[in-house]
């Protein structure tokens, strides 16, 4: 497997091959994966319209960065750590399967869900329509909106709560 050394010669690799990137801290790494990201999707003959990319990064930040990055291209790459790739589409899919014969309790499994607000753009809508436009602070909006845990009632009625106001067994009835 060819290794393709970031620094400020650097090109793209070839779409149609796997390579592994080196290059230390600050050495444009993310910005680099960028461009071969876009440039996949825009130049490879293989992935179908339909079809994804998947990024894994160590970190929640550059996940979210990342995601920024690739702007509307964004929607065509799923992007995740490393743990919450495994989490969505290894254990939660497959856990069931093997749950009786290690005594899992698979309906009170809460892994690695990653749910990224990379770009704060849909709260200057949500405070318009909300009358909330005194709140400066989007980051502990992001927060607050990341705490509510959705659910139906009995009549079918949309209802929120806090996640940490609610007992685990209502987060998993």
């Amino acid at each position: 497997m060819p290794i393709i050394n970031i620094n400020s010669d650097a090109v793209l690799a070839d779409i149609e091959h796997h390579f592994r990137v080196a290059a230390g801290p600050g050495a444009g790494k993310t910005y680099w994966l960028v461009l071969h990201l876009k440039n996949v999707l825009y130049n490879s003959k293989r992935l179908a319209k339909t079809r994804k990319i998947a990024c894994i990064t160590y970190t929640n930040i550059a996940v979210e960065t990342i995601l920024k990055r690739l702007g509307t291209s964004a929607e065509r790459v799923e992007v995740s750590t490393i743990h919450s790739f495994l989490y969505k589409h290894i254990l939660k899919p497959y856990a069931s399967l093997i749950s009786a014969d290690y005594g899992l309790n698979v309906v009170e499994m809460d892994g690695h869900d990653d749910f990224i607000i990379s770009n704060y753009s849909f709260l200057k809508e949500w405070k318009t329509l909300t009358g909330q436009l005194r709140i400066n602070e989007d980051d502990k909006i992001a927060l607050a909106l990341k705490a509510i845990k959705w659910k139906f009632d009995t009549s079918g009625n949309l209802i929120a709560k806090n996640r940490s106001s609610i007992s685990s067994r209502w987060l998993f009835d």
